[in-house]
């Protein structure tokens, strides 16, 4: 036995105290008396009341002690460690674009058949079950933990729906466990058999089904307009004929149809695409048993030019390179004019600064002063070995760029950048966010070097043009469902938001710059728009796909039934005694009271 509160035993202190008032006895009193004829009898009373005679058996004292003895032990709460029998159940769901699959009996998707078995074991298990559910995707999440309520469980279970990514099944398996850390059992309901699960009670559902998908969707810049590449793949042992359909803004364009092996990927191009379209839609009829990768989405066409002021006395590889550019509008001033510059999206400074910078567009320095307010330069150095590139954010430079650069100043990291180009261990180029407003600077004069000779070259410029206007460029058209997306906007913006395929809008700025857009899991076209100050709205779309790598395959495993439910499990548990003794201690006191009427 075992006591939480060990201090109730001082309650003990009170046995000797009772013991000390019945050897201590009331002292007599003389008395004057008329006779002596009851001497006797007054000797054998004054005997009762000497003080610390012999102790003698009183059964009011052995009541009163007793109880002080219950007391004690009450106050300190006793109990023992003893055991029960529980049943907790984990359920994980997989809720990944291959569970839309719609293969089962009278046409039911696969997450179907998982809820109705889930469905199923809830109500066959004892009342005392205790649930929790899992929901397994790109970010799991517990939805329902150490639930005894059935409805309630239900209720969650039937909310579930399938989304248009995959799962994380690292993670998935980290919060699976920690959902059973209390003696939990865990059984995953999946359509694939995942490495990650090898020790976990698995059931796999669905059957071999054909499938054929629509992998890639995009778009290139034609000879007489757009034109489009869709990549189709056949998942299955037959040969199968679909037809690909093309809309443009929502309206019909041109079908083709194709014929595929099984296991075949072919290309399908379409051209002579408008110049004005904003958005595209592919689509493959007939529909097959998984609908969500029948279809696929592009957007990010370019739509308006970046207005661009170069800041320079003689620099033509800069002023080429530029011009080269599809989405810059170039415009040119000698380094005369640089006071009070506005209008631009992008300021490229070369080898001179205004004393003021500009209050919109984003900052491109070359070979800027010493003394600027932007970074801290170091002693100018001259060099022997070739400059290399290092790669930042969504700045992708090939790994090959290398040029012979004679000597710079080399750069003292600020906390707000990155090195992009480093020599002899020493950053020459860096490139950030400072206050809300994107700068990249490269600390030497490009005649000093043999960059511009470089294939590599226009890469890097492009690369940079990409990262300081990422919605003009590709970047935008990797998003897949449920990807976290960086969003890049106009220096010019004040207010910006992103309209959803449903219609609905959500505020993404201010506050600058704003935080990752993760409200991607509806597949279909996008729109962000961005307000300046003057009211004008920059309309830019992207569009948003489902995950087709790894869910389009729709080959099931050899199905693993689970063996019922899982067994009770038997967990110690902590039994405390205090209210019986509480009880006993009250019956007690109630004797001692009717022993003390008796004698008295």
């Amino acid at each position: 036995m075992r006591f939480l509160n060990p201090l109730g035993f001082l309650a003990l202190l009170g046995i000797p105290v009772i013991i000390l008032l019945y050897l201590l006895k009331q002292k007599y009193k003389e008395q004057e008396v008329s006779s002596l004829f009851l001497w006797k009898k007054a000797q054998m009373q004054s005997l009762a009341q000497e003080p610390w005679q012999k102790l003698k058996k009183n059964i009011l004292m052995f009541l009163q002690l007793l109880a002080v003895a219950l007391l004690a032990i009450s106050l300190s709460n006793p109990y023992v460690m003893g055991g029960m029998q529980t049943s907790h159940t984990v359920f994980g769901l997989d809720c990944s674009l291959s569970m839309q699959a719609k293969d089962g009996e009278n046409g039911k998707s696969r997450l179907e058949q998982a809820k109705q078995e889930i469905k199923n074991k809830i109500e066959q298990s004892p009342d005392d079950a205790v649930f929790s559910i899992v929901l397994l995707q790109d970010n799991p999440t517990i939805v329902l933990s150490n639930a005894t309520d059935k409805k309630t469980i239900l209720q969650e279970l039937e909310k579930a729906e399938a989304t248009n990514g995959g799962v994380n099944w690292q993670n998935a398996k980290e919060l699976l466990e920690l959902a059973a850390e209390n003696n939990g059992n865990i059984i995953v309901f999946t359509d694939q058999k995942q490495s990650e699960l090898e020790d976990v009670q698995t059931v796999i559902l669905g059957k071999n089904s054909e499938n054929t998908a629509i992998t890639l969707l995009s778009h290139s810049q034609g000879e007489d307009g757009w034109q489009a590449l869709v990549k189709v793949s056949h998942f299955g042992g037959q040969t199968i004929t679909k037809t690909v359909n093309l809309f443009c803004n929502g309206e019909a364009f041109d079908r083709k149809e194709i014929t595929l092996a099984p296991g075949e990927s072919k290309d399908v191009i379409f051209t002579s695409i408008p110049q004005q379209t904003v958005s595209m839609t592919a689509t493959l009829t007939p529909e097959d048993v998984l609908s969500a990768d029948d279809r696929a989405f592009d957007g990010a066409f370019l739509q308006s030019k970046k207005k661009v002021l170069l800041v320079t006395e003689q620099n033509i590889f800069l002023e080429k390179v530029y011009s080269l550019l599809p989405e810059v509008e170039l415009y040119k001033t000698d380094t005369d004019n640089i006071e009070q510059l506005s209008g631009y999206s992008l300021y490229i400074f070369d080898g001179v600064l205004p004393e003021a910078l500009p209050d919109d567009g984003f900052l491109l320095l070359w070979n800027p002063p010493k003394n600027n307010n932007i970074l801290s330069l170091e002693t100018e150095k001259q060099f022997l070995t070739p400059a290399k590139a290092d790669s930042y954010n969504n700045i992708i430079l090939t790994e090959e760029l290398e040029f012979d650069i004679a000597k710079a100043n080399t750069i003292i990291t600020p906390l707000w950048a990155a090195p992009i180009l480093e020599v002899e261990g020493n950053t020459i180029a860096v490139a950030g966010e400072k206050d809300g407003k994107k700068v990249a600077v490269f600390s030497f004069d490009i005649h000093n070097t043999d960059l511009p000779l470089q294939k590599e070259f226009p890469i890097l410029i492009y690369q940079l043009q990409n990262w300081f206007f990422p919605q003009g460029g590709q970047i935008l058209q990797t998003v897949q469902s449920g990807d976290a997306m960086e969003i890049s906007l106009l220096p010019e913006t004040k207010e910006a938001w992103i309209v959803l395929p449903d219609g609905k809008q959500e505020q993404i700025a201010p506050p600058f710059p704003p935080s990752l857009f993760t409200t991607t899991q509806k597949t279909g076209i996008y729109t962000m728009v961005q307000k300046n100050d003057t009211k004008q709205e920059t309309k830019t779309t992207f569009a948003v796909n489902a995950k087709t790598a790894g869910e389009s395959d729709l080959t099931a495993e050899d199905k693993t039934v689970t063996e019922g439910m899982s067994e009770k499990t038997f967990i110690k548990t902590a039994k405390s005694f205090q209210n019986y003794i509480i009880l006993a201690l009250l019956v007690l006191l109630l004797i001692e009271w009717r022993v003390n009427c008796r004698e008295h």
